[in-house]
């Protein structure tokens, strides 16, 4: 594992766990919109429906994968680095779906500091995947016990 590899990883987990408490909308800070996301379909009181409802959970849920990603790399990656990578990449854009919805409203000044600063953190999870994935790549191209590359 390079510096750059371990900086990415170790800022993802920082970006992450102070996205938790920094507001993600007004009055909201990551963790209670967690709460909102993941309750959303299944509040008594206007429940979120369809398309949006899934999205929404999938999203909250991407936490989840995030906390089992960065386990996984820091235990020493179990995982293929390329399925590590695109299961980020799947997150990352998974976790869009809050700015696009925000542009598409014309509320594009509704998400606060913690959500680019969530965002952040799966995208350095990709750019640990990638790194781990040029790292993989270098390493098995090297000549050993006097065979060609």
């Amino acid at each position: 594992m390079n510096r750059a590899e371990q900086w990415s990883g170790w800022t993802a987990a920082a970006c992450w766990l102070a996205s938790w408490f920094l507001p993600v909308v007004p009055d909201y800070a990551g963790w209670q919109a967690f709460r909102a996301a993941i309750s959303g379909p299944f509040r008594a009181s206007f429940p979120v429906a369809g398309d949006d409802a899934i999205a929404q959970v999938l999203s909250a849920l991407s936490n989840v994968a995030f906390v089992a990603l960065f386990w996984n790399w820091w235990r020493g990656r179990r995982l293929r680095a390329s399925l590590f990578t695109k299961l980020s990449i799947i997150c990352l854009v998974l976790n869009l779906y809050w700015l696009v919805q925000m542009l598409r409203a014309g509320e594009y000044r509704g998400l606060q500091a913690g959500y680019y600063v969530w965002l952040a953190a799966f995208a350095l999870l990709v750019a640990v995947g990638i790194l781990s994935v040029v790292s993989a790549r270098r390493t098995s191209r090297t000549p050993t016990g006097g065979t060609p590359a």
